[in-house]
């Protein structure tokens, strides 16, 4: 069963895991009333030793999270760090040497067989916590981990229509009109980023969030494997430039272009002599074909063939990417690659690429868009906003950051003019 985007699990979430929350927040409140709570061993700020995140999210969320989970750590030095991911970020995760333990929860399995959960969380509590935090905004899966969690604090999100916040002990408002990554930082905030650290909320989201520098590690059997196929295909790379028209979970497909528009764009620019690569996964070949028949001699389909880590080192060796608002578009922030990213339901100021100084960003100017919050809101079933972005416009931004590299900037699709973020 698919985690990602799976309209079940999503299903079973909310209508199975409103009701569990409900209950278990009676049970909290009975324990506190007969002094049962959980022991914190240490103080919030101080004295920590032990601290546990659940964050069991997309790839994106968890390249947004990755910094401040290192400021943590940064200020914590002596405390270890374990966290609880699942298979849709473990990719991510298990390339970082400030996470001392990495727990994966097979989410699909908690709803097929009951009984694993339980086992999973008695390997949990093989040790004690200090402070448990749960940076999931919505799933109530997570919350639920955190209370079956036997020691430590309870943080987490206080996210409006989620109910999932009556379990823990201290709550922070999710704030929707703030990017993710603040909203990450302002969880952190809770048990202390020290005074040292460069993850600070100052004013306006943007601002606080331009300045973070993201980080994806690259192992060199990754970059090997690259370099082998790219040699093994013929591939130059000094004229290489990157597709990534996909976005999967829930109705992904309408933060896409299309493929006719990618395929226009391509068409124009293999006249230009450049070598257009497409990347995504073995359920994006077939749709990849389309493109790569219109251009069957400057245009290929890298789908299926290459892992995360092994996509991130492409993107390194290609000129510039150009992708719509998903997890590739967060990848290409944090190897602070040049890159072109489309954007409809899912906005720049709420979700879009921090952390780099060679991201560009193209919005639709449907007065609709954007709409996305936590990322189910679509404000209609068909789309559209995403055609509104004319190929003319991405295809003039694109000669603009292959010629001359200009400043970080967004601009409308309406106008075509750059403004600083």
């Amino acid at each position: 069963m698919k985690e990602r985007g799976n309209f079940w699990m999503r299903f079973f979430d909310r209508y199975a895991g409103i009701p569990v929350v409900w209950f278990l927040s009676l049970v909290k409140q009975a324990n506190k009333a007969k002094g049962g709570m959980n022991p914190v061993r240490g103080a919030v700020s101080n004295g920590v030793n032990s601290i546990l995140v659940v964050k069991i999210g997309t790839i994106g969320d968890t390249l947004l999270l990755a910094p401040v989970l290192k400021a943590i750590k940064d200020a914590h030095p002596k405390a270890s760090l374990t966290v609880i991911g699942s298979k849709n970020n473990y990719e991510v995760l298990s390339r970082y040497s400030f996470i001392d333990s990495l727990k994966v929860l097979e989410v699909s399995k908690v709803i097929k067989e009951p009984s694993y959960f339980f086992r999973f969380m008695k390997d949990v509590n093989s040790r004690a916590y200090d402070v448990v935090m749960d940076f999931e905004s919505w799933p109530r899966l997570s919350a639920i981990v955190a209370f079956f969690v036997g020691t430590g604090r309870k943080i987490g999100f206080r996210t409006k229509g989620q109910f999932k916040h009556m379990v823990f002990d201290a709550v922070v408002p999710h704030d929707p009109l703030r990017h993710e990554m603040d909203n990450y930082i302002s969880l952190s905030n809770v048990i202390g980023l020290g005074t040292d650290t460069q993850l600070k909320i100052s004013g306006t989201s943007l601002k606080s969030v331009a300045s973070f520098k993201m980080e994806f590690p690259i192992s060199d059997t990754e970059k090997a494997f690259v370099e082998d196929l790219l040699k093994r295909e013929k591939v130059p790379c000094d004229n290489l430039i990157l597709f990534h028209p996909w976005s999967s979970g829930y109705k992904g497909h309408l933060k896409e272009w299309g493929i006719e528009n990618f395929t226009k764009l391509a068409g124009v620019l293999s006249k230009d002599g450049y070598r257009i690569g497409i990347t995504g996964t073995k359920d994006n070949q077939l749709a990849a074909e389309n493109i790569v028949n219109a251009c069957p001699d400057n245009v290929l389909s890298f789908c299926g063939k290459f892992t995360l880590g092994q996509t991130a080192y492409l993107i390194k060796k290609s000129r510039l990417l150009i992708t719509v608002n998903t997890g590739i578009m967060h990848l290409g922030a944090a190897l602070n690659h040049p890159m072109l990213a489309l954007h409809g339901p899912a906005g720049v100021l709420r979700w879009g690429p921090v952390g780099s100084s060679n991201a560009y960003n193209i919005e639709s100017d449907f007065t609709c868009a954007p709409c996305l919050n936590l990322g189910s809101e679509y404000k209609c079933r068909n789309g559209g906003c995403m055609d509104a972005i004319k190929v003319e416009v991405v295809l003039q931004k694109a000669h603009e950051i292959l010629s001359s590299r200009p400043f970080m900037g967004s601009f409308k699709n309406a106008d075509k003019s750059a403004t600083t973020l």
